[in-house]
Formats: C-alpha cells, sequence, structure tokens
C-alpha cells in the first residue's frame, strides 16, 4: 500500500481557556483588530481561528505552523493523524480587507482538526472599516514628572517574588510596584492604568481607576475581598490619550472559591438523614449553575465525593444524606468546587463539619 486516507472520529471540540485584546476591548474594527485567544482539544489539535459576519464565516486564520496545515485543495485532510498542537495561545491579527464595512454582528470560532467548533468570542454588534483610524491629534498632557518614553515599571505581590500569587477567597493581597526612567529617577504624580481579566472562559479585559504613583515613584493596592481569580495588567503611557503603552508588566491572582457548608444536626442514628446546605460566596456563578462536591471521610482519612449537586445561580445548594449503619462512628463533611472554565475561581472547599453516629 503505498497511499491511503483515514477519516478518524474526533467529536469533542475545542475548550476556550482565554480571550482578550482590541477586538474584544474595541467597538471599531479599522483596516485590522488583535484577538488573543488561548484553546486547547483532546482530539486532532487545535486548527484555525474563523471570523463570522453576519452568520457566515469570511475568513480562517490558521493558530499554528506546519504540520498543522491542510493538504492543498482540501479544508481538513492532514498528513498526520494528530496535525495540530493540543494547546495554542498568542495574538492573531484580523484584517478587515475583505470585510463589510458598516455595523454587523460579528462572532469568533475556533476550530479543531476535525472540524469542532467552539465559540471564543460573540455574537456581539462590531463596527468594521477597512480604512485603518487616523492617529488621535492630541494625545494628552504627559503622563507623570518627568514623563518617560523609556521608562521601567516594577509590580509585584507584597511579601512574594513571583508574579503569581495564591489565597483563601478572604484575603486581600497587595498589589505594589514603582515607576522610574531607565535611569531610575521616579516618576511621580503618573497614572498606571490597570486592565484586569477575570480567570473564566470568554471573560473580556476591563479596566478600572488607574493607580497614581506618588514622589517616589511608588504604588500600592489593596485587592478587595472576594475578588476572583484574575490577571492583572499594569501599564504607562508617555502622554495620557497614547493609543500604546511605553511598558507594562501582568501579574496572577489565583483565588479558591468561597464555600459555606452546614448540616442540620450533628448527632444521628441509623436511618436518620442529615440535611446539607451551602452557599458559594463567590460571583458570578455560571447561569446554569456550578457543580459543587459533598465529601466525607473518617477523621484524618481519605475525603470520598459521595454525591455532587449543582449550585443555583444565587450561590445556594443542598442536599440530604441517610446514614444506614448504626455507630457508633464519627464523620467530617465538607463541600468542594473545583476550578472549570465558567467560574473564575481555583478548587476551594468549605471548613470541616463533623456528625457522630449513635
Amino acid at each position: 500500500m503505498s497511499r491511503a486516507t483515514f477519516t478518524l472520529d474526533d467529536r469533542d471540540a475545542p475548550a476556550i481557556t482565554s480571550v482578550s485584546g482590541d477586538a474584544v476591548t474595541g467597538d471599531l474594527w479599522a483596516g485590522s483588530a488583535a484577538i488573543s485567544v488561548g484553546a486547547t482539544d483532546v482530539g486532532g489539535g487545535v486548527y484555525r481561528l474563523g471570523v463570522e459576519v453576519d452568520g457566515t464565516i469570511r475568513s480562517w486564520i490558521n493558530m499554528a505552523p506546519a504540520p498543522c496545515r491542510a493538504w492543498a485543495g482540501t479544508e481538513r485532510t492532514f498528513l498526520s493523524p494528530k496535525p495540530c498542537p493540543s494547546t495554542v495561545g498568542g495574538v492573531q491579527t484580523i484584517s478587515t480587507a475583505d470585510l463589510p464595512e458598516g455595523a454587523h454582528t460579528v462572532r469568533v470560532v475556533v476550530e479543531d482538526a476535525a472540524g469542532n467548533q467552539t465559540t471564543a468570542y460573540g455574537p456581539v454588534t462590531k463596527t468594521l472599516s477597512r480604512t485603518p483610524p487616523a492617529a488621535p491629534a492630541d494625545p494628552g498632557p504627559e503622563n507623570g514628572s518627568p514623563a518617560s518614553s523609556d521608562a521601567v515599571l516594577k509590580a509585584s505581590w507584597e511579601g512574594r517574588e513571583s508574579p503569581t500569587r495564591s489565597i483563601r477567597y478572604d484575603q486581600q493581597p497587595v498589589l505594589r510596584g514603582q515607576l522610574t526612567t531607565a535611569a531610575g529617577q521616579p516618576i511621580k504624580d503618573a497614572a498606571v492604568r490597570v486592565t484586569i481579566t477575570r480567570s473564566s472562559r470568554n471573560s473580556p479585559p476591563f479596566e478600572r481607576e488607574s493607580l497614581q504613583t506618588n514622589s517616589e515613584g511608588r504604588f500600592r493596592w489593596k485587592i478587595p475581598k472576594g475578588s476572583s481569580s484574575r490577571k492583572i495588567t499594569l501599564s504607562y503611557r508617555r502622554r495620557v490619550r497614547d493609543p500604546q503603552p511605553v511598558v507594562s508588566k501582568s501579574l496572577q491572582l489565583n483565588v479558591s472559591a468561597g464555600v459555606r457548608l452546614s448540616l442540620s444536626r450533628k448527632a444521628a442514628r441509623k436511618g436518620q438523614a442529615v440535611r446539607l446546605t451551602g452557599l458559594l460566596r463567590g460571583r458570578p456563578v455560571p447561569g446554569g449553575g456550578k457543580v459543587v462536591e459533598l465529601q466525607a471521610r473518617n477523621p484524618g482519612g481519605k475525603w470520598i465525593t459521595f454525591r455532587n449537586v449543582r449550585a443555583k445561580k444565587s450561590g445556594k445548594f443542598s442536599a440530604t444524606y441517610r446514614f444506614r449503619n448504626a455507630g457508633p462512628a464519627r464523620f467530617q463533611m465538607r463541600a468542594r468546587a473545583r476550578k472549570s472554565g465558567d467560574y473564575p475561581y481555583a478548587t476551594g472547599s468549605s471548613p470541616v463539619r463533623s456528625i457522630r453516629i449513635r
């Protein structure tokens, strides 16, 4: 056999891990728009990104180099059973050269090598223009003293060297940093922009109030209690309305899910039931609810999941468990919410509750 074509069965669509960029934050796509998409796939790998306008795919963008390329004249015939990478990321440029101008409904999809598609962004309404926007006539006043085009931005978590910080739901870490010129001179009274991207699928970035540097060029921000897991990007522009920053720095905050759990009784006999009620404290809860694992163990033993329940959009969940064996015995119970793409928190568990079986 010198040549053969095999058709592989792959029904798993790609999973989107992150979406950001000008194409997401801006209402106008003029000339081009940048979008950064992170995606994973358990089958043939992540193949390409499609731009849909008014329900029709108008352009495709390859998301990985060769061998993740279809055979000439085909859409999805490859030289390898798994031609594309399982994980991709990075910035892609959407050209508007062949897109219709005006206000249109757009959607961005990610397709794997087998043709399975997942929506990465949209559908939303964007204004499309084939002409890049003119540079702003007035970039605004200088940002800080002395304003600098080669500024150095340092930022870290207080008490940590790593750019990643993991905390419990109730903790409030402190972010601090300093802005200087390349020569080390502090830049005072400067606005450092803060862009936040929550760690959940398709979560768009948004800006909060800028941080202001003091006379030593330093700034400090105590993260609000109950904040979700997120990427925080700090940036400095030499002039306040410059379209692009001269320097930026990103930090990651991982927050364990806040979970409450109560038992209706502290002791029970054979045949009696205990009602477990709880609450997911973090928001937003997915529209379809969030799976919560109910677990039990002998004190000091291994946790065993005895039931999965779904928290409502309000965060509330409940279940009833009936004891079938007589005591004496003692059990510990807890509720756990696992990390997932639709809930912007790391895996977290409730405080442990005890119950005695007589």
